[in-house]
């Protein structure tokens, strides 16, 4: 990074390593005056604490110096190593006033951000920082002996967006707010589409507008999913279910996405980690809710019987989990009606009607209708 050194007994020069970042660096002090011997203890301390306390001293005492952009970088970057992340970014922020363009103290507010976990911040910085790195790749080849100063502020620049992308992936996926979660991953797709992380970006989506009620977004995050992931069985349901809704009448696709989860899970193999029980109830669930879409799309393009069959599978995997069990109790009612089967229907419906959501008032309604119908 950057250090200070002795010169000739009469000076401190402070010496640049980040090449092209000479704003806030490239200060000579007189050794001898009392400035200059507080940064001078300061550079030879090796003690965070320490060192923090001796630079403090010197914004205090000279806060309109010429090196004052240095020491507030050198206390940004020590306050960073103890966590001290509110006081990084303090003295950050004033020694980006000093060089606006310095892409080490953008980086180094990324980490501070992303450290305090304040995800309005760190996307705003990496931004800012994206667009410092993108300036810095993309500067052209001098001639001579600036050409290994040019390769390293290349290489460097290339460091920094990885770490800015690591940063946003990896606070997105411990936020527990799925706004911000969302925040995240969005700046993580704008500032670097097709980056490392692009590929698990939508299942990350599919969670946050899951947990915000979002569900047109949620589906779309799903269908994208889905690309990477195409016998994702949670996918492929979320996506299903969206799909039965008469107003979008794409039954057929909800009827072939139920088959593909019916055919692919059977002999799907345990993930590493999951204990088999787990492994197993889970297979079960799915099982279920895929036969339940496949006899609910069979239904609605009026083939009552395989719909049927399909129903009746749903509801032994399903026994137990009302919510889940209440549409195919619904739509069995509705299936054995239609194959004039009426007092099973009677069964089901009575079953269904019992269960309180969505389908409850429907299957009273049609059991009424049917036992009217059967004079009782």
């Amino acid at each position: 990074m950057t250090k200070l050194a002795a010169g000739a007994g009469v000076a401190l020069v402070l010496l640049i390593v980040v090449p092209g970042l000479a704003q806030v660096r490239n200060v000579t002090i007189n050794a001898e005056s009392d400035e200059g011997k507080l940064l001078q203890q300061a550079g030879e301390e090796s003690d965070s604490t320490k060192k923090i306390d001796l630079l403090e001293q010197f914004v205090a005492k000279f806060p309109s110096h010429d090196a004052i952009g240095y020491v507030h970088l050198q206390l940004q970057a020590e306050y960073l190593k103890v966590n001290g992340f509110d006081k990084s970014i303090e003295h950050g922020e004033k020694a980006q006033t000093k060089a606006p363009a310095d892409l080490e103290i953008a980086h180094l507010l990324v980490k501070a951000s992303e450290g305090k976990g304040d995800a309005e911040r760190l996307a705003a910085l990496v931004e800012k920082t994206h667009a410092l790195a993108q300036k810095a790749a993309a500067a052209p080849k001098p001639d001579g002996e600036e050409a290994e100063n040019w390769k390293r502020s290349v290489e460097f620049a290339g460091q920094v967006d990885q770490y800015n992308q690591h940063a946003l992936y990896g606070a997105a996926l411990k936020q527990t707010a799925p706004q911000r979660k969302v925040l995240l991953l969005d700046a993580l797709r704008q500032n670097f589409p097709g980056g490392q992380f692009d590929k698990a970006l939508d299942a990350q989506y599919v969670i946050a507008y899951q947990q915000l009620g979002q569900q047109d977004k949620m589906v779309q995050a799903a269908e994208a999913a889905l690309v990477q992931e195409p016998a994702n069985e949670a996918y492929l349901y979320l996506v299903g279910e969206s799909y039965l809704d008469p107003s979008k009448g794409k039954f057929a696709e909800a009827q072939a996405l139920a088959q593909k989860i019916n055919d692919t899970l059977p002999g799907k193999p345990k993930p590493e980690g999951i204990a088999d029980e787990e492994w197993n109830k889970h297979k079960n669930t799915y099982t279920g809710l895929g036969r339940s879409m496949l006899g609910r799309a069979l239904t609605n393009q009026g083939k009552y019987a395989p719909a049927h069959k399909e129903l009746l599978a749903a509801s032994t995997a399903l026994k137990g989990n009302d919510q889940a069990l209440a549409p195919v109790l619904y739509f069995l009612g509705f299936c054995s009606a239609k194959l004039e089967r009426q007092r099973d229907a009677v069964t089901y419906l009575t079953q269904a009607s019992k269960i309180s959501g969505p389908y409850q008032a429907p299957a009273a309604d049609l059991l009424k209708r049917i036992r009217a119908a059967l004079g009782k």
